[in-house]
């Protein structure tokens, strides 16, 4: 396959780490028979983007929209977050391509790359162009900075060291999507042939993590963003510790890293290609290099004042808990971030575009799953406990809401007799039978679809009253270094530790010791069970941030697929105990909270066809490469079971 001429366009764009239109480059490049190929644009070319600082900056900058955000169009099923085709969210909107395609499992081979439809591009097409653009203009950019006349050496390695940490992420976001994949570590010229083929596993984490060293060994690139006010967003030395980190807790979870690989290629096939999909066997030096990540990661932090750090609650109660873990998610240029990203300044793609999570939650695209609230613990750190009163009269007349973990009440909307901030101009919230939010109902004349009876309230609060709220999504952030630390201490050992990281996270918000508020778990002497722990505080902590799906992917955690998951009907109780089941219940000024009958029921629509006897089976954990690009010839094999 050879490679065909470049060109390159000059377009404003908004600067990804700022606020102000800026000129850019694009350099639109296709895998296959187009690989690497520019479409045709005007006569400006490599040698006159770097001819001049300011326009080797702006192709930089361009290159950091490049940045994985689940919001952004690209990454979304049509209007859909991929976080709905895991156990914690569930997608009601009709016309999205969670319901429509991965719901009735009619993804195929054949259909992959077809605008929307899978859940991360590889060869992409105009409206999602993969990962490789990003790697094209890497290399470009790396390879031509040192040309820059009016440019001094500590910014060119500034920025190069910027350009390796781009490229990794994008290798990892692909990497966790389809395993091997092909290596490209140069810019190809025009007629240069590429031949490398598909890498292994253990060829594309060792490349992934070359790019990262190489960010690393660039003297240039800061610690961390001195000037927040304007770099906020800007990569770092801090940031490439952490990305390796990330990327060795993924290489070393049970998905590629297991005694037998996840699914069998055909008998016929040869043995390296299951080697695309598999280290070759249960390797512990994995987990060994995820904590050496770790560590490298927090000691180079303490010599450096320890920057990096929790946000931390400004008082002891549920308000100051809430609003720490807000500004740690959602508030840019702080010292939760590590990599941020941000694709627009202020809420718009968020919440007034059409594919942003506050436009379709109320459409009832993301809908709160039961299974996902009941991985949020109480208030003091006991995990959720009323599992036995769905279905019954409630005798104990439990309010299964109240004293919750706080961190519940910033990612759902739930019955609570008193908000802490107003939604929709309520002061309190009644998602029941006949409630003042109904499961369906109209309400200041907007329509609301609340079908699980719990609502997405994480990024959207009060979404008609947020304008102008400057945005940020995390790539890495502090909590979810402490939890790799966390799961990586388990894997090796080292439980006592593990528990210590894993409650750093969880006094952010004022819960107990994990090990000593559930000691019938005994989580300092059983691996297993903390495990199970820290994926469940991953999804309390990191939901609709991009992690929960790749979470039970990388355990193989197929029981998450394959069981069916659950709405939470509620009623108010009436005086004898039964349902009370009319069309309006409201509460009545003057009337205190009533008591309530929980149901649990399964979800019906679309309901998955991976709850069905027999129709799961390993394949779905990655997807699938589509077929049109294995048949151009440069070396793709088809993921097993495709």
């Amino acid at each position: 396959m050879k490679i065909s001429e470049i060109k390159i366009v000059p377009f404003l764009l908004i600067f990804a780490l700022g606020s102000c239109l800026l000129p850019s480059c694009v350099d639109e490049i296709n895998v296959g028979d187009k690989f690497l190929e520019k479409a045709p644009g005007v006569d400006v070319n490599i040698d006159t983007v770097f001819m001049k600082a300011e326009y080797s900056r702006y192709f930089l900058w361009n290159l950091y929209n490049s940045i994985n955000c689940p919001f952004s169009g690209v990454n979304l099923l049509n209007s859909c977050p991929i976080e709905s085709l895991s156990d914690i969210f569930h997608s009601h909107g009709t016309w999205s391509w969670c319901y429509e395609y991965y719901y009735p499992g009619l993804v195929t081979e054949d259909s992959q790359g077809d605008w929307i439809r899978d859940k991360f591009p590889f060869a992409g097409n105009d409206d999602r162009p993969g990962i490789w653009p990003a790697i094209r203009k890497g290399w470009i950019f790396i390879e031509n900075i040192d040309r820059v006349p009016d440019m001094n050496e500590s910014e060119k390695s500034q920025l190069r060291g910027e350009a390796y940490i781009i490229m990794a992420t994008r290798y990892l976001d692909a990497f966790k999507n389809f395993g091997g994949l092909p290596l490209v570590d140069h810019s190809y010229i025009a007629g240069e042939n590429y031949e490398r083929g598909r890498a292994t596993t253990e060829e594309t984490i060792q490349f992934i993590d070359s790019l990262i060293q190489n960010a690393l060994g660039e003297s240039g690139l800061p610690w961390r963003v001195e000037d927040l006010e304007n770099w906020a967003g800007r990569l770092t030395r801090a940031g490439a510790l952490a990305l390796r980190a990330k990327l060795y807790l993924f290489a070393a979870s049970p998905l590629f890293n297991d005694d037998q690989p996840y699914m069998q290629y055909d008998k016929e096939a040869p043995y390296q290609n299951i080697l695309h999909v598999w280290n070759g066997g249960k390797k512990q030096t994995y987990w060994d290099e995820c904590l050496k990540a770790c560590e490298d990661f927090f000691r180079e932090n303490q010599q450096n004042g320890n920057w990096y750090a929790l946000i931390q609650p400004a008082t002891q109660d549920e308000a100051g808990y809430c609003q720490a873990y807000r500004e740690a998610y959602w508030y840019r240029g702080n010292s939760e971030k590590i990599i941020e990203v941000h694709n627009e300044y202020t809420h718009g793609e968020w919440t007034d575009q059409l594919l942003g999570p506050g436009n379709v939650a109320h459409q009832g695209f993301l809908n709160p799953t039961l299974e996902f609230m009941e991985m949020f613990p109480m208030a003091d750190g006991k995990n959720y406990p009323y599992k036995n009163i769905y279905g019954t009269n409630n005798p104990d007349n439990i309010d299964i809401f109240a004293n919750r973990d706080p961190r519940l009440y910033e990612t759902m909307l739930v019955n609570r007799p008193k908000l802490r901030e107003s939604y929709m101009g309520l002061d309190h919230v009644e998602i029941w039978k006949g409630g003042n939010i109904e499961y369906n109902s109209n309400l200041n004349g907007w329509a609301i679809r609340f079908p699980t009876g719990m609502a997405l309230f994480k990024w959207v609060l009060d979404f008609w009253t947020m304008a102008n709220r400057p945005v940020s999504y995390s790539y890495i952030r502090m909590a979810e270094m402490h939890l790799i630390y966390a799961e990586a201490l388990a894997e090796t050992g080292n439980l006592t530790k593990a528990c210590e990281e894993v409650n750093k996270v969880r006094a952010r918000v004022g819960l107990g010791k994990i090990e000593v508020m559930n000691p019938e778990l005994q989580l300092t002497s059983n691996k297993n069970n903390l495990i199970t722990e820290i994926m469940r505080e991953r999804a309390a902590e990191f939901g609709l941030e991009d992690q929960r799906l790749y979470d039970i992917i990388r355990r193989k955690e197929a029981d998450k697929f394959t069981n069916p998951l659950h709405e939470l009907h509620t009623y108010r109780k009436t005086a004898d105990g039964q349902k009370d089941t009319r069309s309006d219940t409201q509460l009545q000024p003057g009337e205190s909270w009533p008591d309530f009958i929980y149901d649990k029921v399964q979800i019906t629509a679309g309901a998955r066809r991976w709850w069905e006897p027999g129709f799961w089976t390993n394949k779905w954990f990655l997807s699938p490469l589509a077929r049109k690009e294995i048949n151009k010839g440069y070396g793709l094999t088809q993921n097993p079971g495709w």
